[in-house]
């Protein structure tokens, strides 16, 4: 089910592969997974390398 399809007055099959409403719709949810996508990754990596630097201040105990 398409989200407009309740919404949209001139809404028939198949009217969403030309509709500029849609168009929009789409490239506003493409601009936002990719907002999504960099904020994870930029904090996905700023966690590892905290991980990495706080595991390398560990005491390490040599073995006997």
């Amino acid at each position: 089910m398409l989200p407009c399809q309740n919404q949209c007055a001139s809404y028939h099959e198949g009217c969403h592969k030309t509709c500029a409403y849609w168009s929009a719709f789409q490239e506003h949810q493409k601009a936002q997974r990719q907002a999504k996508k960099a904020y994870l990754k930029y904090y996905g990596q700023l966690c590892a390398d905290t991980l990495r630097q706080l595991t390398a201040m560990q005491v390490r105990y040599q073995p006997r």
